[in-house]
């Protein structure tokens, strides 16, 4: 009996046993596991974040006084903006302008903004005490030896000024370039500088003209024992027909068809696709001095506006930025859809569809906030043009500004900043916010004014009235709107620069995170979050949204990819980033099958949020990282921590 009585225990002590770990399968087997809010702070970091596509670039730029030009500073004459010479052959002279120190091809470092004040011979300094860590390096090429118009030095042009003659009389050699092929040494030159770009841990601002050192324009004020008048000395491109440069057409077999920008620009289509991933934009230069687009016969073009930027959509990738100013876009556009828009109405033109040729065009402005009605007439550039072949086109700065709000693309800068309602705080802000200002040359410009401006409420919520015409800037009141910025707390009591610093281009916060609190190896990862974007900006090229999970207990890591589009997360169209503005929060949701991992082992494991170009090849470069506070970011990974999760 009482063996019996054992047996039945032993029976009923199984059973239980059983029960309960069919109970615990049962636990586990759920299907839908609940969100979870993520342990994680989500407030900004009122920090430099550099980020690829955005925010500052350190440009050669080269200020000195006429008497301190010598063969150390100035070899070939004073020159403000200076772009790698691009060599023929292995004798050919190198030039990157005054680098103190020389420095080519990944020129990215901390580097202070530039305060106006000419140091003249001594290294840069800077001045503000306002640094930031570039993530944009300046790779722009020079290709005055293949233009048989474009000046070698400042010295040739002067000769060229004086007695006509492309060649010295004296000593017999060649002022100019020679249009031709670029050479095979010269495309190896320009991918080297590039791959030092994508070996370092930024992208390139990309920029090809003939004359990148300005050489054939005369800036007077930097000549004052010379009796000079300002302006360009000669058009440098090869397709302006001169004794020296008789056709403008291509002679190489088989590309006939081509002129001489449009067969350079063919020969440099690989090395554009090749590097595809490290590009930010292209500036579609090659028109007049320093690829500005402005002032020689080109420049001043329709029909060379066309050809251009035909020629740049078919050879640039269509995932990248293309840069020009309004009159070159607006000559383009009318000519490719048979329209007629001007600076007059410049403002009607539609919003360009996605993935359509004309949403590709950003804009860049080579006096930025300079302070006059027109940026020195970089806003107004081409306006003559288009009214000699549109008809009646009157410039409004504020009709461009809204075109440029239309077009959500990259605009560059050089940094002009001027004491005036358009360069001064917080009026510079404002206008910022409308054009969606992404990048700043941080060594051209006077930043010390908006170092000087303290962020505080006071300060950004002083209403401004811009002038409504641009007669009201020469001293009458202005009747402009009013218009009041809003202020950010997270910045207040820092500077104004500090604060645009941040701001130029996109600027990623993540407000809210919920997380699955576990997930079965054969189920779904569920994740809710929210972002804001706190940015001028808005995100512009493309970029690929994975998931990492990160074992908290080993080195394994498994990574999924998502279908998240970080170009939906758009700023405010009023300029609010404050954390409060729940509004301007935009969706990161994602679910994924953890089978798209891989065969994940089980354990605890954090998550992260990755994003990067979708062709990157290396494992950590050119990410997109938050501008939380707290310890989110890992580099190792390149990627942003949003939470944790325990895989069953």
């Amino acid at each position: 009996m009482i063996k019996a009585l054992r047996a039945n225990e032993i029976k009923l002590i199984v059973g239980l046993a059983l029960t309960g770990l069919f109970c615990v399968a049962c636990s586990d087997d759920r299907k839908v596991a609940p969100l979870v809010l993520q342990t994680l702070n989500y407030t900004e970091n009122p920090i430099d974040v550099p980020n690829p596509d955005r925010g500052t670039y350190r440009g050669r730029w080269q200020n000195i006084s006429p008497n301190s030009v010598n063969g150390t500073n100035s070899p070939f004459g004073i020159t403000p903006e200076v772009d790698h010479r691009v060599p023929v052959d292995a004798n050919s002279i190198r030039y990157h302008g005054r680098q103190v120190p020389p420095v080519e091809g990944d020129d990215i470092q901390e580097t202070q903004f530039y305060n106006g004040v000419n140091q003249n011979d001594k290294p840069y300094i800077g001045g503000t005490g306002v640094a930031a860590f570039p993530a944009i390096s300046f790779m722009c090429f020079d290709l005055c030896n293949f233009s048989s118009n474009a000046f070698l030095s400042a010295k040739d042009a002067f000769g060229f000024k004086d007695d006509g003659l492309f060649v010295d009389p004296v000593i017999g050699t060649t002022r100019t370039g020679k249009t031709q092929p670029l050479t095979s040494f010269a495309l190896d030159y320009i991918r080297g500088l590039l791959q030092k770009v994508k070996d370092g841990d930024g992208v390139a601002f990309v920029k090809f003209s003939y004359d990148g050192n300005g050489f054939n324009y005369i800036e007077s004020h930097k000549y004052p024992n010379l009796n000079l008048t300002q302006g360009l000395i000669h058009g440098p491109e090869p397709t302006f027909k001169t004794d020296n440069n008789p056709t403008a057409m291509c002679s190489v077999p088989g590309h006939e068809d081509k002129n001489w920008i449009q067969y350079h620009i063919w020969q440099l289509k690989p090395i554009f696709h090749d590097y595809e991933d490290i590009i930010m934009s292209v500036k579609t230069g090659m028109l007049g001095p320093w690829g500005e687009q402005h002032s020689s016969p080109e420049a001043q073009s329709v029909d060379a506006y066309k050809m251009l930027l035909d020629a740049y959509l078919d050879a640039v990738p269509d995932t990248r930025a293309l840069l020009t100013h309004a009159g070159g876009f607006l000559a383009w556009y009318n000519e490719t859809y048979g329209t007629t828009y001007t600076f007059s109405n410049i403002d009607t033109m539609p919003i360009p569809p996605n993935g359509s040729p004309e949403g590709r065009f950003g804009f860049f402005n080579d006096s930025y906030a300079a302070g006059n009605w027109g940026d020195n007439g970089s806003l107004s550039e081409g306006n003559p043009m288009i009214n000699s072949r549109y008809g009646i086109s009157t410039y409004d700065r504020y009709k461009v500004l809204t075109w440029l709000n239309k077009q959500n693309q990259i605009v560059q800068g050089e940094g002009g900043i001027g004491d005036n309602v358009f360069g001064n705080m917080p009026g510079a802000i404002l206008e910022a916010q409308q054009i969606r200002t992404s990048n700043l040359n941080m060594r051209h410009g006077r930043y010390d004014r908006w170092n000087s401006f303290v962020y505080n409420k006071t300060n950004v919520t002083t209403p401004v009235r811009f002038p409504a015409n641009e007669e009201e800037l020469r001293g009458t009141p202005f009747t402009g709107e009013i218009k009041t910025a809003i202020f950010d707390p997270v910045y207040d009591g820092r500077t104004g620069l500090e604060y645009f610093r941040d701001r130029m281009g996109y600027r990623l916060v993540l407000r809210d995170a919920n997380a699955s609190e576990f997930v079965k190896q054969n189920s779904i990862l569920k994740f809710e979050g929210k972002i804001q974007n706190v940015g001028f900006g808005n995100v512009v090229n493309k970029k690929k949204v994975s998931v990492i999970l990160k074992s908290k207990n080993g080195s394994k890591a498994y990574e999924a990819s998502t279908n998240l589009d970080a170009r939906d997360w758009l700023n405010d169209e009023d300029g609010n980033g404050r954390p409060d503005n729940t509004d301007a929060w935009r969706d990161l949701n994602f679910s994924i099958h953890m089978t798209l991992f891989g065969d994940v082992s089980l354990g605890d494991y954090d998550i992260y949020l990755k994003i990067n170009d979708p062709k990157e090849q290396s494992a950590n470069k050119r990410c997109i990282r938050f501008a939380n506070k707290g310890n989110c970011w890992n580099a190792d990974l390149g990627a942003n921590l949003i939470g944790t999760i325990t895989v069953l």
